[in-house]
């Protein structure tokens, strides 16, 4: 490591890092860097590496000289770099925010305009002032990758400072060193904005959210946490039960606990294969929910094997997350078809999760 950093640019040492680090996590990687070489000069080098699939014990990857490859788009590169920075032409919101800190840098007038910003407010704003919640987890993934991948494209969930307009938008991220500063730009693409919940409405559900993790606090029983969740206004009328998996992805199982009259009389920690389950498919596709519309056109296993027998026709289902590993899905279950298709999923983001703070709680009472 002695040599490797010493041969290391300094500005690149960040990428070598951070692609060790998802070595550590087995996770197929690849990333070009500029190194000392003998000549005093400097050479370039890629590095990629993967598990080996038949023998996972096994990363395997290759280390290549691209001075050749280099030397044929290097006169691209800065003139790409000041296009990228030039951000107030554009018609739709752009970012820029510093990639250590995450605090934004600019906005161009499409950006302050459609999510009201004020110049004077850039130095006290941060990206986490501007996406959804739900969406938290999503962010930081793409974030932690963003050195190597350099850009990432995909529909995203946004918010105003002030919470009061949600944006959802066709994002392009993409990752930039500008004179030694490692940049962010993050571009929305056609978004499509609407106003948040009335005041008077915020107002209630902030009641009964405050009344929620009052009637929650020190409950150490699981039956008691999900069925305090159930007679919560926050579900109530929407829901007929509320379904907890303890996601167990190592030992391939999942544990299933139940509230509601369609779970009456199911057996309490009930366990299924964790493949074919909901948690199986929101990891494969890093899902921020899911929602099933009509379990009776479903070709998942468990919607046949636990919902349909009891006549749960549509549900919501949102992940939660210990050191990045799926651990928890939430599941909210109807009795009617399409019960939450076209619902906006932070209408039950603040309920589930204070939900998860209390199965969370009850976890650590069973390993005390």
């Amino acid at each position: 490591m002695g040599y490797r950093n010493d041969r290391l640019l300094p500005e690149d040492q960040h990428l070598v890092e951070t692609f060790m680090s998802m070595v550590k996590e087995g996770k197929t990687a690849a990333t070009v860097f500029r190194v000392r070489n003998r000549d005093d000069g400097v050479s370039w080098l890629k590095l990629t590496g993967a598990v080996n699939r038949r023998d996972p014990a096994y990363y395997y990857g290759f280390l290549l000289n691209v001075d050749d490859t280099v030397s044929v788009i290097k006169g691209y590169l800065d003139v790409d770099l000041e296009l990228e920075l030039m951000v107030e032409d554009a018609d739709n919101p752009v970012f820029i925010f510093d990639y250590n800190h995450l605090d934004l840098v600019t906005a161009n007038p499409s950006a302050r305009k459609t999510f009201g910003i004020e110049e004077a407010e850039f130095t006290k704003l941060f990206l986490n002032d501007f996406y959804r919640h739900s969406t938290r987890q999503a962010f930081e993934e793409i974030i932690k990758t963003l050195p190597l991948s350099r850009k990432w494209s995909g529909k995203l969930k946004f918010q105003s400072t002030d919470k009061r307009i949600m944006v959802n938008a066709e994002t392009i991220i993409r990752y930039m060193v500008h004179k030694g500063r490692r940049l962010l730009r993050v571009s929305l693409q056609n978004p499509e904005t609407k106003k948040a919940l009335k005041s008077e409405e915020t107002g209630a559900n902030t009641r009964d959210m405050a009344e929620l993790e009052k009637n929650l606090s020190g409950l150490a029983d699981i039956d008691e946490i999900m069925e305090t969740c159930l007679e919560s206004p926050l579900v109530s009328g929407r829901c007929e039960g509320i379904v907890f998996s303890d996601v167990h992805v190592r030992k391939n199982l999942v544990a299933v606990y139940s509230a509601g009259q369609p779970f009456a009389g199911m057996k309490r920690a009930e366990t299924f294969s964790y493949n074919g389950t909901i948690a199986e498919d929101i990891n494969r596709y890093t899902l921020d929910y899911l929602v099933v519309d009509d379990t009776q056109d479903s070709i998942k296993p468990i919607d046949w094997a636990l919902f349909v027998p009891r006549g749960i026709r549509s549900y919501f289902a949102m992940p939660f997350y210990s050191r990045t590993v799926l651990r928890t899905v939430l599941i909210l279950c109807s009795t009617a078809p399409g019960r939450f298709s076209g619902k906006d999923p932070e209408e039950f983001t603040g309920m589930l999760e204070t939900m998860n703070t209390a199965i969370r709680s009850w976890r650590r009472h069973l390993s005390s």
